[in-house]
C-alpha cells in the first residue's frame, strides 16, 4: 500500500468539507486531495526513472499488476490518448488476456481485483471500516437473520415439528441498494507514466472516496437512499420519513449521558447492549467506542489513561475490554458505542463495476473526468446494537486510594500506641 505524505491531513480536509455540507469547500477538498495525490506519483515516477531500479516500486507501495489489470489501464490510456474511450473498452472487455470473451469479462471495466485491494486497504487505513461487517450481496434485497428471543434448540421426541419455532424466530430485512458516486478526474500527462503509477493514482482515489462516503453512511447515514448509520434510531415502530429517514437516538430510545468511565457507569453502559430489543441475552467479549479526535484528546484520552508506579502513562485503560475508533464523523460532544459484529454493509451491483467514464463534464485542459461508484446499504441489527452518548461533561479519571477502617499501631520510645486510622 502506498503511504502518501499528506493523505492523512487531506483525509481530514475531506472529511470536514462533508460535514459542513459546502459543496464549494468540498470541491476544494477534493482538488487539494487530487492535486497531492498525482504530484507524489510523479515524484515517485522521476526516482524511478532515475535509479532505474524496479525494486523501488515495492518499497514504495506500487503493487505488482496481473495482466488483466494491465490491460485494463492500457485501454484507459490508449482511450484518452485517442478519444474514443468507448471503443477503448470494448476491446478491454473483449481481450483479457486470454483472447476470449466469458461472462465475467462483461461484468465491468474494472478488474475485480482492484476493487478487492482498494476495499483491503480501506479496512487498514480506515479503522472503524474494520470494525464493520462488509459483505457483497449481488443485488439481494432482503437480509434473514434470527430475531428469536430464545434458542431455537431443544430436546423432545424426534417426531416432535420444530417448524412453528423456525419461522417465527426468522426476521427479514429489506435491503435498498444506494448509490454511492463521485467524480475524478485524470490529467492527461499522467498517461505517460503507466500502468503501474495510473494504477496507484486511481486506487488512492477510490480509496479516500469511498472511505468517506462509507465512513458517513456507517455513522450518520439517514437510511433514505443511504445506509443507516449507528447513531440512528431504529426500534420497532419507529417513524420513517422519506427525505429525513430515521431519526437520531434519544433519551429513552438508545441515548444516554457519560460523565465518568469508571466501573460501575462504564458496565451500565454496556449493558444497555446486552440484550437485543426483543431480550434475547447477547454474547459478546468486547465494545467499539467511536468519537471524533477532539473529543478523544480532550475527554475520552483523560478519562481513561492511568499513570503507573514507575511514572509512565497506559492510554484506552477501560472496565470492559473496548476498541476505541477515532471518526470525524461523529459530532463533537457525542460518541458511538456497538457491538462489533451486529453493523452490516452489503456492497451490491455487479462486481467490478466501479470506475466509468463521463461525458457529464466538458473535457477542458487536459482532462478527462470519472464516474466512481457502487452500490451499498447498511444497518445495525436493531436499536440496541448501538447506544449514542451523550460525553460533552465526560471527567477525567482519578486515582483514589482507600485506606481500610483499622487502627495504625505505632512504638514511641518502647511504648505501643493505637490511634483510629484515617
Amino acid at each position: 500500500m502506498i503511504k502518501f505524505k499528506n493523505e492523512q491531513a487531506a483525509s481530514l480536509e475531506i472529511a470536514q468539507a462533508m460535514k459542513s455540507g459546502d459543496e464549494k469547500q468540498m470541491a476544494q477538498a477534493w482538488k487539494n486531495f487530487h492535486d497531492s495525490i498525482a504530484q507524489q506519483i510523479k515524484d515517485d515516477f522521476a526516482e524511478v526513472n532515475a535509479s532505474n531500479d524496479a525494486a523501488v516500486l515495492a518499497q514504495r507501495g506500487y503493487r505488482q499488476l496481473t495482466k488483466q489489470e494491465t490491460n485494463f489501464y492500457n485501454a484507459l490510456i490508449q482511450g484518452m490518448k485517442t478519444g474514443d474511450m468507448k471503443q477503448a473498452f470494448i476491446d478491454n472487455v473483449i481481450d483479457t488476456g486470454t483472447g476470449e470473451t466469458n461472462a465475467d469479462d462483461k461484468l465491468g471495466i474494472m478488474p475485480e481485483t482492484i476493487v478487492e485491494d482498494v476495499y483491503r486497504n480501506l479496512r487498514e487505513t480506515h479503522p472503524l471500516l474494520s470494525k464493520i461487517n462488509m459483505q457483497y450481496v449481488g443485488y439481494s434485497t432482503k437480509w434473514v437473520v434470527n430475531d428469536a428471543t430464545v434458542q431455537l434448540a431443544k430436546w423432545g421426541n424426534i417426531t416432535d415439528s420444530i417448524d412453528k419455532e423456525i419461522k417465527g424466530a426468522l426476521k427479514v430485512i429489506d435491503i435498498d441498494q444506494n448509490k454511492l458516486s463521485c467524480y475524478c478526474f485524470i490529467e492527461k500527462g499522467m498517461l505517460d507514466l503507466g500502468p503501474t503509477f495510473l494504477d496507484g493514482y486511481i486506487r488512492a482515489i477510490l480509496k479516500e472516496a469511498m472511505a468517506n462516503g462509507l465512513e458517513y453512511g456507517v455513522v450518520k447515514g439517514t437510511g433514505y437512499k443511504e445506509p443507516i448509520g449507528l447513531i440512528r434510531d431504529i426500534h420497532a415502530g419507529v417513524s420513517f420519513t422519506t427525505g429525513t429517514g430515521y431519526p437520531e437516538k434519544t433519551t429513552g430510545q438508545g441515548k444516554y449521558t457519560a460523565t465518568s468511565f469508571e466501573t460501575a457507569e462504564y458496565g451500565k453502559l454496556v449493558s444497555y447492549l446486552a440484550k437485543t430489543e426483543k431480550g434475547a441475552t447477547r454474547n459478546f467479549n468486547h465494545v467499539v467506542l467511536v468519537c471524533n479526535l477532539v473529543d478523544y484528546l480532550t475527554k475520552v484520552m483523560p478519562a481513561t489513561t492511568v499513570r503507573t508506579p514507575q511514572g509512565t502513562y497506559v492510554n484506552d485503560v477501560f472496565p470492559f475490554p473496548t476498541d476505541v475508533v477515532v471518526s470525524n464523523q461523529m459530532d463533537t460532544g457525542e460518541a458511538v458505542m456497538f457491538v462489533e459484529d451486529e453493523y452490516k454493509l452489503f456492497a451490491g451491483g455487479q462486481r467490478g463495476q466501479v470506475i466509468e467514464y463521463s461525458d457529464d463534464y466538458k473535457f477542458i485542459e487536459d482532462l478527462r473526468y470519472f464516474k466512481v461508484k457502487q452500490y451499498a446499504d447498511g444497518r445495525a441489527f436493531d436499536n440496541t446494537s448501538a447506544i449514542l452518548l451523550d460525553i460533552s461533561n465526560l471527567e477525567p479519571t482519578y486515582t483514589t486510594v482507600k485506606i481500610a477502617d483499622q487502627p495504625i499501631s505505632t512504638t514511641v520510645e518502647g511504648t505501643v500506641t493505637t490511634t483510629p486510622s484515617v
